[in-house]
């Protein structure tokens, strides 16, 4: 029992001195260690080791260790306070199982110096290959519960680096939890911390390791990239000056049977004033931001791929360098990206993009200028990949307000661009790109000065490209409101050139063209025909050209364009004057164009423009080989604006012209015209505005121009006008319309004494002169290029006026009516016509015509008659040269004109009816003759005078003389005398036809007042001098007749009223014009009239009975009945605001 106890106490002792050496060894050897043993040891491998005080409880296993401290080369770590608790008893179940870790205030400092060497390579070895066998063999588990870092820091700095580089996290706080091997958990992970780089970094997480899973979450706050891009970017090419960036996630990382996916959900990333310089250029970025960003992937057999990012936002960035380029900003919305990979490797993708936005663009070049553009959207986009084939389509692509430079000087600028429904498609190796619509609005090209171009809206529908045919079809083009304005310059360039500074291209192009014209000018002329077989040549090989060019190469076709509402204005400077041409209200249609140049391109052009040029234009055009046929309707209604080029050699105005012209205008190999054309409304003045020429049409009624030659058919040139008139000074206005810029030169020539010829030069000269015409003959028969026929010329109304003022009384003349016609003005055959015309008021003269209009000499007949001449007329004339005044006396002439091969052979018959001399003149002009006496002798005993005067010679003769003395002397007198104009037989009695002309009548009367009835006399007198002369007599009547009747009506009712309501005059008025102010009698009986109507059958009336009251007058005079005519009754304006006139007029 005894011996029993002993057992037992010695048992109990041993048990109590372990558990004391245990107890010992735990409360003093353990932080014994810690603070002597153990820094001992690390002191032989240059580290340091210093703890302050260290505390180990043997039966909680708990371990605290205060303000440790190592440093190797540098501090290495610190903290100031460590408490580990340990399981140890968890050993028997082979986990190494840690309860509780945590380290306060926890300082990592980790450094690299100069050499390149860690402070920590003290404890690296050179190999951990060995502890490999020991990790696989080995079995036991490890378990961590608990681990907190509170209030830590790192740092690490490296001074190898060529920019050292330091950074220092700080504040960190970390968290683990739930590390287990045995179960296969990697924990619950919460880290938070401050830095140097970053001013926060937080991350929360965990991992399984049973199916391997790795999640958390990881938030970054203004992480500076700077410091790091310095180090670590070993690159002289890029740096990064500044950077800051701020990202979060949440992430999912898990692998189970074969199958991986990953995701982050809830992702933003954030880049702030990025800064950096790329070979020498200057790139930043304000900010880049992408807030909500969604991923997922998924490998297995299938692997499949999907983003989602709901906007990613670039504001003001900028590349500064040789070219500078802004953007404002650049907005991305709802991106999201699909990949699909099955298990052949087929990819099956698709991108789309709901919104894009970008604004605020400036791309600068100093070679270009700036280029801007205010903004840019573009909507729904979408691309997928399927295989080999590729789809990719865009809703609409909007630009608004975009500016880039053009030359030096201009800048074109552009509202608005917007794409629809642009389409890409790769498929079987088959692409194609496509194009809904295309607009762009009101584009600009300015100077600094002034607008030079622009265009209201320029549209594109229906455009597909088959990029493996490289065919191109657009189905159609719009050009709206095309503005364009230059001045053509005298030497031919256009102002607008050189606005736009584009001198220096175009003057290099003159440059070329002109070397090239001057090498053809030095080549021979080929032959007409020759010149035909090359053309005929190329044309063939052209077709070819363009039926290969059709099989191969880039294809396109257009099915429409049209050009609306176009305004080309061109001022034109022409020897100091601005000459402006509009051609406005101009619209073009053109139909397939296509690359196949022997395919014809319909064409159709419509203007009418500001200035009164209307066109119309409907045709075909092929341009290879060229063939153009159209039909031109071409009215212009404004041809004084073209005179203007004449106004510095012609003192002279257009007032008014217009052309009409519808022609057929065809070229192939040549050209060829047909049509019609008229000018019409010609009226030209003098620098005094006296109208000198006009004629009311030119109507050329059928054009052909084929091969050169231009044939007419019919010419007819209706109400002719000419006026002819000779000045105090003798100068004929017609003289004075060209203006002579060298008339001293001019006068001194023609002033310069004739020098004397003999008959040996007279002899020479008519035969230099025969030389020269044969010559001239040839030369134009050699040269005759172009040749013309005109098949009849009709001349219907003409009118010549002539004047003279030198004289010493003033003369003037007129011949009217000039009618005539020429047939065949041909270089072939002969041309015949015959005119005919009124001289003065009653002269006739009628012309007939045989000759070739090409050679006078060679062939000429002419005819001329002249009847019932008044040589009264032509007393200014006879007394100017004659010195008596005509007092009477009349003219019959007949002349007879041949010319053949140069000959001319003629005669003049002359009649003078009842010449008679007036008073004498004194004229110091005037011929020294014995007149009476010749008179006498000519006259017959029918007072009559006739002369036959033959006349011969030879035209190239330059003293071609009519023959003898009276000729002479008789042609100067009569053929002044043809000048002057006529009067009527009728003057003889000293009638007025102006005093005869109507017959007047008091208003609603038809009563003959006394005035009016000596004019049935002078109409007695007058018919009876003319037996076979008839009256008319048209019946009238005026508002005044109207204004009568009204009145007699009105005064009818006044009555009436007076009689029925026993009221005065002004009483029963006033009923009758009820509202009108008492006592003003005049609106009173304005309003009451304008309620009474006149039947136009009793004004009708009226006048038909005024016409029979001055037909019973002329009856009753004498006048038989047989001989009056009474027209249909018409209505005219009152003479005098108080007569009808009945209007009086002679028939035949």
């Amino acid at each position: 029992m005894q011996k029993s106890k002993k057992i037992a106490l010695i048992i109990l002792g041993s048990l109590a001195a372990l558990l004391l050496i245990y107890a010992l060894a735990g409360f003093f050897g353990v932080p014994y260690a810690l603070k002597n043993t153990l820094p001992a040891k690390l002191k032989d491998m240059n580290a340091s080791l210093s703890v302050a005080e260290a505390k180990f409880n043997p039966f909680t296993f708990e371990l605290n260790v205060t303000r440790p401290e190592l440093n190797t080369t540098a501090p290495l770590f610190s903290a100031e306070q460590i408490d580990v608790k340990l399981k140890p008893f968890s050993l028997f179940k082979k986990l190494a199982e840690v309860d509780i870790l945590r380290l306060e205030s926890p300082s990592v400092n980790i450094a690299r110096d100069k050499n390149g060497t860690l402070n920590l390579a003290t404890f690296l070895g050179e190999s951990n290959a060995t502890s490999t066998e020991n990790n696989e063999t080995s079995s036991i588990n490890f378990a961590l519960n608990s681990t907190k870092i509170i209030g830590g820091s790192f740092a690490y700095s490296d001074e190898s680096l060529k920019q050292p580089f330091s950074a220092k996290f700080e504040g960190i706080n970390y968290e683990i939890s739930g590390i287990n091997t045995e179960q296969n958990s990697a924990g619950k992970h919460v880290f938070d911390a401050n830095s140097t780089l970053a001013q926060k970094l937080d991350w929360r997480g965990g991992i399984d390791l049973a199916p391997l899973r790795v999640y958390g979450e990881l938030s970054l706050k203004d992480f500076n990239v700077r410091p790091v891009a310095l180090s670590f970017i070993d690159t002289q090419d890029l740096r990064i000056n500044s950077a800051l960036i701020n990202a979060k996630t949440s992430y999912e990382l898990s692998a189970d049977g074969g199958v991986i996916k990953a995701a982050l959900k809830n992702a933003a990333l954030n880049l702030k004033s990025f800064e950096a310089q790329l070979e020498g250029q200057n790139l930043s970025l304000e900010e880049l931001d992408l807030p909500a960003i969604e991923v997922n992937a998924d490998v297995s057999e299938k692997r499949s791929f999907a983003a989602d990012i709901s906007e990613i936002k670039f504001k003001n960035t900028s590349f500064k360098g040789e070219a500078q380029a802004n953007l404002n900003s650049l907005n991305l919305s709802g991106v999201a990206l699909k990949a699909d990979i099955n298990e052949k490797g087929d990819i099956n993708a698709s991108a789309a993009l709901k919104a894009l936005g970008v604004s605020g663009i400036n791309l600068t070049e100093k070679s270009v200028g700036e280029i801007k553009l205010k903004d840019a959207n573009a909507s729904e986009l979408g691309a997928k990949i399927n295989g080999q084939n590729i789809a990719a389509s865009l809703k609409n692509l909007t630009l608004n307000a975009a500016s880039a430079p053009v030359g030096k000087n201009s800048a074109a600028s552009l509202e608005k661009l917007v794409i629809n429904a642009p389409k890409f498609t790769l498929e079987n190796n088959a692409s194609t790109a496509s194009i809904g619509e295309i607009k762009a609005q009101k584009i600009a090209l300015k100077t600094k000065n002034k607008e030079i171009a622009a265009v209201a809206e320029i549209g594109v529908k229906d455009a597909d490209l088959d990029l493996a045919k490289t065919a191109l079809q657009i189905g159609s083009v719009s050009i709206n409101k095309p503005k364009f304005e230059t001045e053509l310059k005298e030497n031919g360039e256009l102002s607008a050139i050189s606005e736009l500074g584009l001198n220096g291209e175009k003057a290099a192009a003159k440059k070329t063209n002109t070397k090239s014209k001057t090498e053809s000018a030095k080549k021979p002329a080929k032959s007409q025909k020759t010149a035909e077989k090359t053309a005929a040549k190329k044309s063939k090989k052209t077709e070819q050209k363009s039926a290969q060019d059709t099989k191969s190469g880039f294809k396109f076709s257009v099915k429409n364009v049209a050009v609306t509402g176009a305004d080309i204005g061109i001022t034109h400077i022409f020897e100091g004057q601005k000459i402006a041409h509009k051609f406005d209200g101009l619209n073009v249609n053109l139909q397939n164009i296509s690359e196949n140049l022997a395919s014809p391109v319909s064409a159709k052009i419509d203007m009418k423009s500001s200035q009164k040029l209307n066109l119309a234009l409907n045709g075909k055009i092929t341009p290879e080989p060229l063939n153009i046929e159209a039909d031109v309707k071409l009215n212009d209604a404004n041809l004084p604006r073209y005179f203007v080029y004449a106004k510095n050699y012609l003192d002279a105005s257009l007032k008014s012209g217009e052309l009409n012209a519808e022609l057929n205008v065809k070229y192939a190999a040549d050209a060829s015209v047909s049509g019609k054309a008229n000018i019409a409304n010609i009226e030209l003045t003098d620098g005094s505005g006296d109208k000198v020429f006009a004629f009311k049409n030119l109507k050329l009624s059928k054009i052909s121009f084929a091969k050169n030659f231009l044939n007419l058919e019919r010419v007819t040139l209706s109400a002719p006008f000419l006026k002819a008139h000779l000045n105090k000074e003798r100068e004929l206005n017609l003289s004075r319309l060209v203006k002579n810029k060298d008339g001293a030169k001019a006068e001194k020539t023609a002033n310069a004494e004739p020098k004397k010829t003999s008959a040996i030069d007279k002899k020479e000269v008519k035969t230099e002169h025969k030389t020269n015409d044969a010559k001239a003959a040839k030369q134009d028969q050699k040269e005759g290029d172009f040749g013309f026929a005109v098949k009849q010329i009709l001349v219907e109304g003409g009118e010549v006026d002539f004047s003279d003022a030198s004289l010493f009384m003033p003369f003037a003349t007129r011949i009217a009516k000039l009618e005539g016609v020429l047939f065949e003005v041909d270089q072939k055959r002969p041309t015949m016509g015959t005119f005919e015309g009124v001289v003065g008021k009653s002269g006739f003269s009628k012309i007939g015509l045989k000759l070739l209009p090409f050679d006078l000499k060679k062939s000429t007949e002419i005819k001329l008659g002249f009847k019932d001449i008044d040589l009264k007329d032509v007393t200014p004339y006879s007394g100017q040269f004659l010195g008596y005044k005509i007092e009477k006396g009349k003219l019959n002439l007949t002349l007879n004109y041949e010319v053949a091969d140069s000959k001319l052979k003629g005669s003049n018959i002359v009649n003078l009816d009842t010449l008679t001399l007036g008073e004498k003149v004194e004229s110091k002009d005037a011929v020294d003759l014995p007149l009476s006496l010749a008179i006498s002798i000519l006259s017959d005993q029918n007072n009559q005078i006739n002369i036959d005067l033959p006349v011969e010679g030879d035209l190239n003769d330059p003293d071609f003389k009519y023959g003898g003395i009276v000729w002479a002397a008789v042609k100067k007198l009569f053929a002044d005398i043809t000048l002057a104009p006529f009067r009527f037989l009728g003057n003889a009695l000293g009638l007025g036809s102006e005093d005869l002309s109507t017959i007047d009548f008091m208003a609603a009367s038809n009563e003959l007042i006394v005035s009016e009835q000596a004019k049935i006399g002078d109409f007695i007198k007058l018919t009876s001098a003319k037996p076979k002369m008839k009256l008319s007599i048209t019946p009238v009547y005026a508002d005044v007749d109207e204004e009568a009747f009204k009145n007699e009506k009105l005064n009818a009712k006044i009555a009436q009223t007076m009689a029925q309501t026993g009221k005065d005059y002004a009483g029963a008025l006033a009923m009758l014009a009820p509202g009108v102010k008492d006592g003003d009698e005049k609106a009173q009986r304005e309003a009451a009239l304008k309620g009474i109507e006149v039947e136009k059958e009793r004004l009708i009336k009226l006048a038909n009975s005024r016409a029979q009251v001055v037909k019973d007058a002329l009856i009753k005079a004498g006048l038989d009945q047989n001989r009056i005519e009474i027209k249909k009754p018409e209505k005219t304006d009152a003479k005098q605001g108080e007569y009808a006139s009945v209007m009086m007029g002679a028939t035949q």
